[in-house]
C-alpha cells in the first residue's frame, strides 16, 4: 500500500550578496545529516536518525521517505532516484524480525535490490546495503553480506547483482560510482584478513589497489569521484587524497595524520570537500580549491570569504558531497541549539557564461568544435582541452571571449592533430578575475567511418533513460524518431543536417509506460553525395 509523502518545510536560509554577480546561501534542512547531492545539484538526500531518510530540492523542500518504518539514503541520481537501504517486511531474519536491505526510492516508493543467489539473511541488519548511484540512475553500488559474516563489494544494474570480490581476504565495500566513456568506475575499500581492514580500491569491474600514505600499513578508503571517474578522493592514515591514473595519490594535507580525515567528494573543476580530525572526536569540514595552497575550514570560508555571518555560532563537523559544477555543497553541522542539522550551501557562479550548445564533428579527418553562448559576463576566453581515451586532459588551444555581452556569440576551433581513436573535448571558460568553469564533455571517434550504422541502445532494458548511438559516413539529413508498438510517434530526437561522424543522444522515458518501443534512423546524404539509410531497433522500458 502506498502512503502519502510527508513534506517538511525548509527551516532557515541565510543569504547574502557578495558582489554584483556573486551570492551564496546557507540552507538549514533541519534535523539529521545530508549525505549526497546529485551531480546536477538538483537533489539532496540524507538521514534523520532514528527517523527515515529524506530527499530535498529547492522546488519541493524536504520530503521524508517514510513509507517504511526505517530507511537510509546515501546516494541520489540526477533524476531524483535515491539509493540506500530500508526495512523490508517481506524479508524475514532468523529471529523473525523484518530485515534492512538494499533498495532504491523513486517517487516516494522503496523497491528492493536482489541479494546474491544462495546467500541467506544472517540477522535483521546483515543482508545487503546500497551506498551510491550513478548520475543516470543505471548503476547502484554497495555491499552484500556473505554466510561467513564477511561483506563483499557489489553493484546492481538492469541485469541484477554483481559481486566485485575480496582480494585481501577481509571484507570489501563499494561507496560510489561514475559512468565513463568505456563503462563505469566504482570506488570503495577492500580489507586484508591480516592487515589493514580497509584499503583504497576502485573497480571497473576488475579490482585496482591504489596504495596508501603509510607503505607499511596502507590503511584507507575511497569516498567519491568526479562525474567522469577520472579523479577519485578519499583518505589514508589521516591524509586526504586526490587520485588520478597519471599522478597517483596526491595528498591534500598531511597535517592530520593518524586521525579520521577524509576527502569526501570532488567537483569537475577540482574543488574538494571533506573533513579532518583535529584530535579525537574534534572534526572540521573543509574545502580545497585548486588555486589554494592548503585547505580552508568550511565555516571560515563561508563567513570570511562569502560573508554568511548568521552561522557564526554553528559547529561544522562534516562536508559530505559537492555537485559537478562546484556550486552546491552539502553535509552535517551543529547549530547552537544542538543538532545535528543537514545543510546545503548554494553558490552562484560569480561570472556566468550561458553556454547554449557545444558540439564536436569529424570532417575530413579533422575535429570541428563549435559552441554558442547566449550571454557572457567578464569572459576572458576559452581554453580548449582534449583527452585521448584514458590519458589526462591537455590544453590544445585558446579562443578569446567577448567580455560582457547579452548578444548570442558563436565560436569554433579545429583540431588538426588527430589519429584513429576516441577523443574527448571540453572547454575551460576563463573569467577576468582568474576563476574558471568547465563545460560538458563531448566525444568523437576518429576511426574511419565507411558506412551508416544504428547501434543498440544502452542500457537495454532501461529505466528511465537510455543512450542511442549512430554513425554517418558523410554529411546527411538525419531524422531519429521513437514509436510505440502501435506505430504512433512518441518523440523526434533529431531532425536536421549532421556532418560525418558518430553521434549519441539520450532518450528519456520517464513519462512513458513500461513496454517495447522502436527507434528509427532515416539518413539521406546531401551535397550531391549518394547514399540513403533507414534502420530500426527495439528497446525495452521497464519500471
Amino acid at each position: 500500500m502506498k502512503s502519502k509523502l510527508t513534506t517538511i518545510l525548509l527551516l532557515t536560509v541565510f543569504s547574502i550578496a557578495v558582489s554584483a554577480q556573486t551570492s551564496a546561501q546557507f540552507i538549514d534542512l533541519g534535523q539529521g545529516g545530508a549525505a549526497k547531492v546529485s551531480n546536477n545539484g538538483t537533489y539532496v538526500c540524507g538521514n534523520n536518525y532514528p527517523a527515515p531518510a529524506f530527499i530535498w530540492s529547492e522546488s519541493t523542500g524536504r520530503i521524508n521517505l517514510n513509507l517504511i518504518n526505517y530507511s537510509e539514503a546515501f546516494g541520489v541520481s540526477d533524476n531524483g532516484i535515491v539509493a540506500g537501504s530500508y526495512i523490508d517486511s517481506n524479508l524475514i531474519a532468523p529471529n523473525g524480525n523484518p530485515t534492512l536491505r538494499a533498495g532504491y526510492n523513486e517517487n516516494g516508493v522503496w523497491d528492493s535490490l536482489p541479494g546474491y543467489p544462495g546467500y541467506p539473511v544472517l540477522d535483521e541488519m546483515s543482508y545487503n546495503y546500497g551506498y551510491g548511484i550513478s548520475a543516470d540512475g543505471s548503476i547502484i553500488v554497495g555491499m552484500q553480506w556473505l554466510p561467513t559474516y564477511k561483506a563483499e563489494a557489489c553493484y546492481w544494474d538492469a541485469s541484477g547483482i554483481h559481486m566485485l570480490g575480496r582480494t585481501g581476504g577481509g571484507s570489501s565495500r563499494a561507496n560510489d560510482v561514475a559512468t565513463t566513456a568505456t563503462g563505469f568506475r566504482i570506488v570503495g575499500w577492500d580489507g586484508e584478513a591480516n592487515g589493514p581492514d580497509r584499503r583504497a580500491f576502485y573497480w571497473d569491474p576488475a579490482p585496482h589497489y591504489m596504495g596508501g600514505y603509510d607503505t607499511t600499513y596502507p590503511a584507507g578508503q575511497c569516498e567519491g569521484l568526479n562525474s567522469d571517474g577520472s579523479k577519485i578522493v578519499g583518505g589514508s592514515v589521516g591524509a586526504p587524497f586526490v587520485w588520478s591514473e597519471a599522478t597517483g595519490m596526491e595528498w591534500i594535507t598531511t597535517n592530520y595524520l593518524n586521525y579520521a580525515s577524509y576527502a569526501k567528494d570532488i567537483s569537475d573543476n577540482n574543488i574538494v570537500i571533506g573533513y579532518v580530525s583535529i584530535g579525537v572526536g574534534n572534526y572540521q569540514a573543509f574545502i580545497k580549491r585548486p588555486q589554494w595552497q592548503d585547505i580552508l575550514y568550511l565555516k571560515d570560508y563561508l563567513i570570511d570569504s562569502l560573508g554568511i555571518t548568521g552561522i557564526s555560532g554553528w559547529y561544522f563537523p562534516f562536508a559530505n558531497s559537492i555537485s559537478a559544477d562546484g556550486l552546491t555543497i552539502v553535509g552535517t553541522a551543529y547549530p547552537p541549539s544542538g543538532g545535528p542539522d543537514a545543510f546545503v550551501v548554494k553558490l552562484e557562479n560569480p561570472t556566468p557564461v550561458e553556454l547554449k550548445s557545444f558540439t564536436a564533428n569529424l570532417e575530413n579527418g579533422k575535429v570541428i568544435l563549435e559552441w554558442i553562448t547566449g550571454s557572457e559576463v567578464n569572459n576572458r576566453g576559452f581554453d580548449v582541452e582534449r583527452k585521448i581515451q584514458s590519458s589526462e586532459w591537455k590544453k590544445i588551444g585558446y579562443v578569446p571571449g567577448n567580455g560582457t555581452t547579452t548578444e548570442i556569440n558563436s565560436y569554433s576551433f579545429t583540431d588538426n592533430s588527430t589519429a584513429s581513436g576516441n577523443y574527448s573535448y571540453r572547454l575551460k571558460q576563463l573569467n577576468l578575475d582568474g576563476t574558471f568553469t568547465y563545460s560538458n564533455i563531448v566525444e568523437v571517434n576518429t576511426n574511419a567511418i565507411n558506412e551508416f550504422s544504428l547501434n543498440q541502445n544502452y542500457p537495454n532494458p532501461f529505466n528511465p533513460t537510455t543512450k542511442i548511438n549512430f554513425s554517418l559516413p558523410q554529411k546527411s539529413q538525419v531524422k531519429l524518431t521513437v514509436y510505440n508498438t502501435l506505430g504512433e510517434k512518441i518523440a523526434t530526437l533529431i531532425d536536421g543536417v549532421k556532418n560525418q561522424g558518430t553521434y549519441e543522444t539520450n532518450f528519456d522515458g520517464s513519462r512513458l509506460a513500461s513496454g517495447i518501443y522502436v527507434y528509427r534512423l532515416e539518413a539521406q546524404s546531401v551535397n550531391g553525395q549518394s547514399g540513403n539509410y533507414i534502420s530500426s531497433k527495439k528497446m525495452i522500458l521497464i519500471k
